[in-house]
């Protein structure tokens, strides 16, 4: 139970009028973006973080589950933030494991996006770097 003097007001709700608007929006066109140019071969997941911090995440094979891909890119994220530190402004990076590949695109809006795909050595995939790039592009929410 809050605090009160009797009859004090209740603290006015702040929020911004198109906020929802513009995040479901910028949501949808990720979802329209993701859904439209996947799945694709060697292509295990992918999740989006949204400004917001709302996921957007597609699994394709049984590796990952949609919880293990947002947690990943989380850490993920988080790590190539903190090069700023050291006066390093990342826009893509590839961290590279046994038996995956985890591809990561950074936008100035706080969003990023990364592709789960298999460890194929030498075998770049020209349309995934395509998509990269693409999401970089997205209008901001």
């Amino acid at each position: 139970r809050p605090h009160r003097l009797p009859g004090a007001a209740r603290p006015a709700a702040v929020c911004a009028p198109d906020g929802n608007t513009s995040r479901r929006r910028m949501k949808k066109v990720l979802e329209d973006f993701l859904d439209g140019n996947l799945p694709l071969p060697g292509v295990a997941a992918c999740s989006a973080r949204l400004a917001d911090r709302t996921f957007v995440s597609r699994c394709y094979s049984d590796w990952f589950t949609a919880a293990q891909v947002e947690q990943a890119l989380n850490r993920l994220a988080l790590a190539a933030n903190s090069l700023g530190y050291h006066g390093i402004q990342p826009a893509r990076l590839c961290w590279v494991f046994e038996r995956a590949r985890i591809h990561l695109a950074l936008r100035r809006d706080a969003a990023c996006l990364a592709f789960f795909v298999e460890n194929r050595p030498g075998a770049p995939n020209p349309k995934l770097a395509a998509l990269l790039e693409e999401f970089a592009a997205l209008p901001a929410e």
